[in-house]
C-alpha cells in the first residue's frame, strides 16, 4: 500500500511535541525562577510554547486515517481475524513491554485497577485506539451500508453533549474510560473519512500556506493551553475543536507533501515515533526518582533530550521494529484487490529513505 511519507515526518514532530512538553522545553533563556526579573518571565512564557495533550489529538486523527487506508478501495470488508491479529500484534507486543519495564524498574506502578499505568499516563491514548481498532471491522461494514458521513454525523452528536455534560473534567482520567472514547470517537473518525478523500486530494498546498497552517495548529494548541490552565475551559471540553483543525492540518500536510519531499531526517524518525511515546515517560521518571538531569539548566536538558531519544531508538530496535516485522506477515488484502504501490515521495526522497531504512534495520 501508497506509504505517506508526510504522515511519517508528522508523526516525529507529534511524538518530539509529547516528550518535550513532559521534558521541559529547553531553557534557552535560563531556568524558571532567576535572579532576573525579565529574563525569568520570559522563561516562563517560553514554557508555554510546547503542550504535549493537543499534539496527542492529532494522533487520534492520523491513527484513523492509517487504520482506514487500507480498506478505502477494497471491496471486501474488512477481515476481523487477520485485523484483530496484525493490530495486536503490532501494537500491544510494544505495550506489554512498557508496561513490565515501568513494574521492574518502578516496582510501586499499578497496572490492574483503578490506577493503572494503562490509564493514568500516556498509555490512556493508546488504550483509546485500542477500542476503536477492536470496533472498526464494525464500522467498516456499516460505512459500506449507511457511509461514512452517517456514522462521523452520529458519534459528533454524542460527543459534543457528553463532553458539555463532563465539563468540570480537567483531564481525561476524570471523565473515564468510556466517556474519553465517546468524545474523542469522532475525531478518529475524521481521519478516517479523511483517507477516503486523500487520492482525490490535489497537490494544492503552497509553502506560504502549509506555514500559515503550522502556525494557525500552533496558536490553537497554545489556547486550548491556556484555557486549560488560565481559564476554566479544560482539554476535554476543546478537543473536539482540536480535533478539526487537526483534521485540515494533516489534510494540508498530506497536500503539500504530494509534489514535494519531507525532511527525511524526520520521515526517519516518524517509523520510532510510537517507542518515542511509550518510552520517554520511563526515561522522565526514572531520572525524577534519581534525581539526575533535573537542575534546568540547558545541559541538563540537553541530555535528558538526549537519553530519551536514544533509549527510544534502541527500544524500536529491540522490541517495536520486531513486533512490526511480525505483524506485517499477515496480510490483510487478498490477492486481486486494488494496491498502489507509488509512495507519495519523489525518486530522490526515495534514495534518501532507503539510505536511512538501512541505517536503521538491524543487521542491514
Amino acid at each position: 500500500m501508497r506509504r505517506f511519507y508526510a504522515i511519517d515526518a508528522l508523526r516525529c514532530v507529534l511524538a518530539l511535541w509529547v516528550a518535550v512538553g513532559h521534558a521541559g522545553v529547553f531553557p534557552f533563556f535560563g531556568a524558571v525562577g532567576q535572579s532576573n526579573g525579565v529574563l525569568d518571565f520570559v522563561a516562563r512564557a517560553f514554557r508555554t510554547l510546547v503542550w504535549g495533550p493537543p499534539a496527542v489529538i492529532v494522533f487520534f486523527v492520523i491513527s484513523g486515517f492509517c487504520i482506514h487506508y487500507t480498506f478505502v478501495e477494497s471491496s471486501r470488508p474488512c477481515p476481523i481475524v487477520r485485523f484483530y491479529a496484525r493490530r495486536y500484534l503490532r501494537i500491544l507486543i510494544p505495550v506489554a513491554f512498557t508496561v513490565a519495564m515501568f513494574k521492574i524498574m518502578i516496582p510501586q506502578t499499578v497496572i490492574v485497577g483503578s490506577d493503572s499505568i494503562l490509564w493514568h499516563s500516556t498509555l490512556w491514548s493508546v488504550l483509546c485506539e485500542e477500542i476503536y481498532y477492536a470496533l472498526y471491522p464494525v464500522i467498516d461494514r456499516l460505512r459500506r451500508r449507511f457511509g461514512l458521513g452517517s456514522i462521523l454525523t452520529g458519534a459528533f452528536a454524542i460527543a459534543v453533549p457528553t463532553a458539555w455534560f463532563h465539563s468540570s473534567g480537567r483531564e481525561w482520567q476524570d471523565l473515564g474510560i468510556l466517556n474519553t472514547v465517546v468524545v474523542l470517537f469522532p475525531i478518529w473518525l475524521l481521519g478516517c473519512h479523511l483517507a477516503g478523500l486523500v487520492s482525490s486530494l490535489q497537490s494544492t498546498c503552497s509553502r506560504r500556506a502549509i506555514w500559515g497552517w503550522r502556525a494557525s495548529a500552533w496558536a490553537i494548541m497554545w489556547a486550548a493551553e491556556q484555557l486549560h490552565f488560565h481559564g476554566g475551559i479544560y482539554q476535554t471540553q476543546t478537543a473536539l475543536c482540536l480535533g478539526l483543525v487537526s483534521y485540515f492540518w494533516v489534510r494540508a500536510e498530506i497536500s503539500y507533501y504530494k509534489s514535494r519531499d519531507p525532511w527525511p531526517v524526520l520521515v526517519w524518525g516518524g517509523r520510532w515515533s510510537y517507542s518515542l511515546y511509550l518510552v520517554h515517560p520511563l526515561v522522565i521518571a526514572l531520572c525524577v526518582g534519581h534525581g539526575v538531569l533535573l537542575d534546568g539548566s540547558r545541559l541538563s536538558s540537553a541530555g535528558m533530550l538526549m537519553l530519551i531519544l536514544t533509549a527510544s531508538y534502541l527500544y524500536y530496535l529491540a522490541i517495536e521494529a520486531p513486533s512490526h516485522g511480525l505483524a506485517r506477515k499477515i496480510q490483510l488484502l487478498d490477492a486481486g484487490e486494488p494496491r498502489q504501490d507509488q509512495p507519495y515521495l519523489s525518486r530522490s526522497g526515495r534514495a534518501a529513505c532507503v539510505v536511512l531504512q538501512s541505517i536503521r534495520e538491524p543487521g542491514a
